[in-house]
């Protein structure tokens, strides 16, 4: 049974709330400065917590601090995977070179696609798991700081060399 939902962001924000029929379904919202957000759902309360930087990954953990998945990343192909407790694992990755579609699947039964404009955007699931949506969700906004990180690299260093 395929689910349509609908999210929407802060234009300058790091907040995804997530909408079934109109009605809030769950929301992400990031801590400043870092990679590490805190999930509301009907469900409960989650914390996705990253480290490390040659060899990163996030760790999705419940309220009692328990471990539900784990995130690791291939910033080469910008590429992700989704390791969760039970087993399942889950790729993801961007369907688009302008990095507005991705998609997070088993290549089996279970596939979430992600559509994005400017700030919201909807998701095709044929799965009701609030926590495989918010980890799409949370990777696409995960590889959007790098990139912006990356560009301000770029930028600072394109104004020292002319400085210099």
């Amino acid at each position: 049974m395929e689910k349509i939902l609908s999210w929407r962001k802060g234009l300058f924000e790091s907040n995804y709330q997530a909408f079934n029929n109109g009605l809030l379904k769950f929301s992400l919202n990031f801590i400043s400065w870092k990679n590490s957000a805190i999930a509301t759902t009907q469900c409960g309360i989650y914390l996705f917590k990253s480290e490390g930087f040659s060899k990163p990954e996030t760790k999705l953990l419940n309220n009692q601090h328990g471990v539900l998945a784990i995130i690791t990343y291939d910033w080469i192909r910008f590429q992700a995977k989704v390791v969760f407790a039970s087993g399942d694992t889950f790729d993801w990755s961007f369907q688009n070179s302008w990095l507005r579609r991705w998609s997070l699947n088993n290549h089996r039964d279970k596939q979430i696609l992600f559509n994005a404009s400017t700030g919201s955007g909807i998701l095709h699931t044929n799965v009701d798991d609030d926590l495989l949506i918010l980890c799409g969700l949370f990777i696409r906004e995960y590889y959007s700081r790098l990139l912006v990180g990356f560009s301000i690299i770029i930028f600072l260093l394109f104004c020292l060399k002319s400085v210099f």
